[in-house]
């Protein structure tokens, strides 16, 4: 991948861009797997509220399966 922008919505106030994973994606292929070993900090930076706190950890599955999808679809 030469850049990657990701984003995520309903983990705040309004839509999220995993910044930290875009950066440890670019320069690398277009796998699963590097996407596996790139969403370790999916989260860095995330601030939950009382009621939200589980999120964060939703994070790393969240771009995975969208990638996934995404494959699978072409």
């Amino acid at each position: 991948m030469r850049q990657a922008r990701i984003t995520v919505d309903g983990v705040g106030t309004k839509p999220w861009r995993l910044m930290t994973l875009e950066r440890a994606l670019t320069g690398r292929p277009a796998t699963v797997d590097a996407f596996v070993s790139a969403v370790g900090n999916a989260a860095e930076g995330a601030r939950p509220l009382m009621h939200n706190a589980y999120r964060p950890a939703l994070l790393p599955r969240a771009p995975i399966r969208a990638f996934t999808v995404l494959r699978e679809s072409r």
